[in-house]
């Protein structure tokens, strides 16, 4: 069942809402910026480093060791890793609790917040562990904001192209007020936010476990997936999803509108540069991902704004198209 999505929390709702839930999960960071809305709850270390079955485990215990019944509900104050790993733990201890997510990063309340998909990294592979667990609220206050580092901010960045790559409307609004965006302008950020917010909510609405229409939210993520866990998570989510969109972008740019191309590339080149990492290597992961079936490669291209197309290929066509995308994304980059 979807999520209620509360769009415009106010501090003090959220605060009420905790603490009416019999447990909470936080990171070291939120818990340092938030104390009143986090408090009592159980903090884990920030970063994509916490996304593991031992932090998992840890947290089932606690839960385990507060005496949580089925009855009870679990809050996630935090940005992605936060909201997957507390997701993940409701859906698993007593066969499932219920649970409510509050988002604190750009990434996480137009993305990772909104669609109950959880889980941990496994074995080197991203989100290889998980479930399908609706939080049954998710509180979004963009005041949480204030305080994101600007390498959160790049990373939500990320996330907020793809998504609007999805709708005509959004794609626009994204052309026109990327630069207010860029520069934090309060009317450019709630405007885009907002759009990213509905185009995820109807989305998963329409399509909760992926089996037709969600998989458009997968745009530019067979690569970044790849790239980020062979990089062990250098960079953020959203970097890597902007670096696998322009490359996949370039794979295919025989499949895309002449004119959408060239501004996407234009728009990822403002905070991306093209992988260094071998076809082979990242051919060996993106083959691993879930969303593959047999021996091919599965990609989300969009051709045009609300035009994704899913195109699948064999790993020797993935390897040679990844090549050739890259010989030609350095010359472009040496004028």
């Amino acid at each position: 069942m979807p999520s209620e999505i509360v769009k415009d929390a106010e501090k003090s709702d959220i605060v009420k809402a905790v603490g009416a839930c019999a447990f909470a999960v936080t990171d070291s960071n939120v818990a340092r910026l938030y104390p009143d809305v986090t408090a009592g709850a159980f903090v884990i270390d920030a970063g994509e480093k916490s996304k593991t079955p031992e932090t998992l485990f840890r947290i089932i215990e606690a839960m385990h060791e507060k005496r949580l019944k089925r009855g009870d509900t679990v809050a996630a104050i935090g940005g992605g890793v936060v909201g997957d790993i507390t997701g993940l733990a409701s859906a698993i201890y007593m066969r499932g609790v219920a649970w409510i997510n509050v988002p604190t990063t750009l990434l996480a309340i137009i993305d990772a917040g909104i669609g109950g998909k959880t889980a941990v990294d496994f074995c080197g592979v991203k989100n290889l562990v998980g479930a399908f667990h609706e939080p049954k609220t998710v509180y979004i206050d963009t005041a949480f904001l204030v305080t994101l580092p600007e390498r959160e901010w790049v990373c939500g960045t990320g996330e907020l192209i793809k998504t609007c790559v999805l709708r005509g409307d959004a794609y626009e609004t994204l052309y026109t007020e990327l630069g207010g965006f860029r520069v934090k302008k309060a009317e450019n950020v709630e405007r885009l936010v907002r759009l990213c917010v509905d185009i995820k909510s109807d989305v998963v609405a329409s399509d909760p476990t992926e089996k037709g229409l969600r998989k458009i939210l997968n745009v530019g993520h067979t690569v970044g997936h790849a790239l980020e866990s062979i990089d062990g998570f250098r960079s953020s989510h959203g970097e890597y999803v902007m670096k696998g969109m322009l490359t996949e972008a370039a794979m295919c740019d025989d499949m895309i509108d002449k004119k959408f191309f060239g501004e996407l590339m234009s728009i990822l080149g403002m905070y991306v540069r093209p992988p260094r990492t071998t076809a082979k290597a990242v051919c060996e992961l993106a083959a691993s991902d879930k969303k593959n079936e047999g021996d091919t490669v599965t990609m989300m291209i969009p051709c045009l704004p609300a035009d994704i197309k899913e195109v699948k290929l064999t790993q020797a066509e993935f390897v040679s198209r990844y090549d050739a995308a890259l010989r030609r994304l350095k010359d472009d980059a040496n004028g």
